[in-house]
């Protein structure tokens, strides 16, 4: 610098002297200095991998860890580090390893090991080593195949018999539900019956086992159908009494072989007549069987001979007169489909013996009716000759009888079962808040929501009765207005102060199922935003009403559970102009055609499930025909959108499946 100008001496002075400062104020990591370096050692080590060595090599190191995720080459900025702490006159006599060999996969990484922690003495020495190390990258390791990605390429059928060998039920069973049964020849629909039926049995279900075999009898021909056929039949032979009668109430190939062995014992003519009408394709009139050739020395009879017993006079006349519109409608429909006879009597002029002759009576094949439920007990309890589908909610197993009995109705307990299916759809485990109408009615339908909550593995979040005069009450009570306000005035005790707060409802609700009827409705649903509902979903059940387009102000974001009459069936518009298919009565002219429909499906041995003008149909295990019901969603924009409920598309849906679970 001896020949520089003062004036540039001053500027690299300054200039030096402010990189001193920089490099002294960064924050960066700061190590001690390296005074010596003693050696340069050369190693081969195991296979490691680069962020282990890494981690590794920050451990020996008194330092927060860097984060890796900052850099792609961390090696290389750690080498450079280590570089930098070697002071220049060290750097030129040092042994400066060889660069690496890249294309042997080598690399250099630099170390530094510092000495022990603690305050640096100027007697304390630092050695800083620099070791190459031979790292070899691991092999790539072997692809893992699940057991399904190996069969990808094979048939579905096949996969489902492999994991029936493997003793893997549940996934044979859905992998038959992925299964389009349109492109199955009937070999194949039989095949997938057939390990349907294994995989029930392997799961200890006989009696759902004994269904797919017994849709499998109709796929075979002799001389299997004879073994299959005597096979099933064996087992039913060996099940108790009761659940024999409960199988033969069913309308499957099952209850048809179930039906036959009590046949057998009693060979009643009527009673063969009635198996013929009902089975009269069923694979056991095919199979060689001696002791079951009686079913084939009966005739059958030319018309189907129905009896209506309805209330035409009296208390109840308006009610049977409405139902029974509904059965003229059907039986004029379909009696150019089938033979029909009808008969309708008044029940308000029957005696008691009258009724329980016309059971006993071979003047009939199936009885619709009576609608009064003592009067309907009364006929059950006297076991009639001929199948009855009762139009009252009566419960079937208490009846102990060879011939079926069946129970339809428009029972509040199908709104309430209704209305957590809809829900259950959209939150798997729902947690219902129930608010009812303190009445006979309202009770049932709270009765029936928590039986059905327990079904599809919900839970109950409480029910409270509405009273008729204060309904906010119950309303508070649910909600947990009143806690949160307790909660409120305790604080301002304490702090004695006066606090304004906006209460909280409790967070555990996902909805909220309300029975009132039509004319309460306006006044029930506004109050659940009064107290803070927000986005709570709210169903209500028997709030229907026809003028619901003048309400709609008042129903905003309110699911109302309604029949498809309701919404406006092809029934319900064909029958505008009748004056009982209009307004309250309109729904019982609705259930007198599914009445007279379900007959003959019944009588007939068609399929059970159809959708109908009160809901969604399906003969239950019970013996009562279930109804699931659709709903109106009025959302908070005040638009109307009807949804018409629809059974889930599955395997088991399909026709060879139709039999009940």
């Amino acid at each position: 610098m001896l020949h520089i100008k003062p004036v540039q001496k001053l500027i690299t002075r300054a200039s030096i002297l402010s990189a001193f400062i920089g490099l002294i104020g960064c924050p960066q990591q700061v190590r001690p200095s390296v005074t010596e370096v003693q050696q340069v050692k050369i190693q081969d080590q195991a296979l490691i991998g680069e962020e282990q060595l890494y981690e590794a090599n920050l451990k020996d190191l008194d330092q927060p860890a860097i984060d890796k995720t900052t850099s792609d080459q961390p090696f290389r900025s750690q080498e450079n580090i280590v570089v930098s702490e070697i002071p220049v006159e060290l750097r030129k006599d040092s042994v400066i390893p060889e660069q690496p060999n890249w294309n042997k996969r080598q690399r250099e990484i630099a170390r530094t090991e510092l000495s022990p922690k603690g305050k640096m003495t100027p007697d304390t020495k630092t050695t800083a080593t620099i070791e190459l190390i031979n790292v070899t990258p691991l092999p790539a390791p072997n692809p893992i195949h699940s057991i399904d990605e190996t069969l990808i390429s094979r048939k579905p059928l096949e996969i489902a018999s492999e994991q029936i060998n493997r003793q893997n039920p549940e996934a044979s069973i859905r992998t038959l539900d992925s299964i389009n049964l349109d492109k199955l020849s009937e070999t194949e629909q039989a095949d997938v019956l057939r390990i349907k039926a294994r995989a029930h049995r392997q799961m200890g279900m006989q009696i759902p086992a004994l269904r797919f075999e017994a849709e499998r009898l109709k796929f075979l021909i002799n001389p299997s159908l004879n073994a299959s056929v005597r096979g099933v039949l064996g087992e039913l032979e060996t099940l108790q009494d009761s659940l024999l009668l409960d199988l033969g109430s069913g309308n499957d190939q099952l209850a048809g072989l179930a039906s036959a062995i009590k046949l057998k014992n009693s060979q009643e003519p009527g009673a063969i007549s009635q198996w013929l009408r009902k089975y009269r394709i069923h694979p056991l009139l095919k199979a060689n069987l001696a002791d079951y050739q009686f079913l084939t020395t009966d005739k059958l009879m030319s018309d189907f001979r129905l009896t209506v017993l309805l209330p035409l006079s009296g208390d109840l006349a308006n009610a049977g007169r409405a139902i029974r519109d509904g059965i003229l409608f059907e039986f004029q429909r379909r009696n150019t489909e089938v033979s029909l006879d009808l008969q309708i009597i008044d029940t308000a002029t029957l005696t008691m013996n009258e009724l329980i002759a016309l059971g006993q009576s071979e003047e009939a094949e199936f009885i619709i009716g009576p609608l009064k439920k003592d009067l309907a007990k009364a006929l059950l309890k006297s076991k009639p000759k001929i199948p009855v589908l009762v139009l009252n909610r009566v419960q079937m197993p208490d009846i102990q009888s060879i011939i079926p009995a069946y129970s339809l109705s428009l029972s509040i307990e199908d709104d309430g079962e209704s209305a957590v299916e809809q829900i259950a759809r959209i939150n798997k485990k729902p947690r219902i808040v129930t608010l009812y109408t303190d009445s006979p009615l309202g009770l049932r339908a709270a009765k029936a929501i928590v039986k059905r909550l327990i079904l599809v593995g919900g839970s109950n979040g409480g029910q409270f009765a509405l009273d008729s005069t204060n309904p906010e009450t119950a309303i508070i009570k649910s909600f947990g207005v009143a806690d949160s306000e307790n909660r409120r005035r305790n604080l301002s005790k304490i702090l004695d102060l006066r606090l304004q707060h906006t209460p909280r409802i409790r967070q555990d609700m996902s909805s909220v199922v309300i029975h009132t009827n039509p004319k309460r409705v306006q006044q029930i649903r506004p109050l659940l935003d009064y107290y803070y509902l927000d986005k709570t979903p709210v169903y209500m059940i028997g709030a229907y009403r026809p003028d619901l387009k003048d309400i709609l102000e008042d129903l905003r974001h309110t699911n109302l559970i309604v029949t498809p009459w309701d919404l406006g069936t092809s029934g319900k518009k064909a029958l505008e102009q009748r004056p009982l298919a209009q307004g309250a009565l309109g729904s019982l002219v609705a259930i007198g055609i599914d009445a007279m429909d379900m007959a003959l499906r019944l009588g007939f041995g068609m399929p059970t499930s159809v959708q109908g003008q009160t809901g969604y149909l399906t003969l239950g295990k019970d013996s009562t025909i279930n109804r699931q019901l659709s709903k109106i969603k009025v959302s908070k924009n005040k638009v109307v959108v009807p949804i018409i409920w629809k059974p889930v598309t599955s395997l088991s849906k399909a026709d060879i499946f139709n039999a009940q679970q």
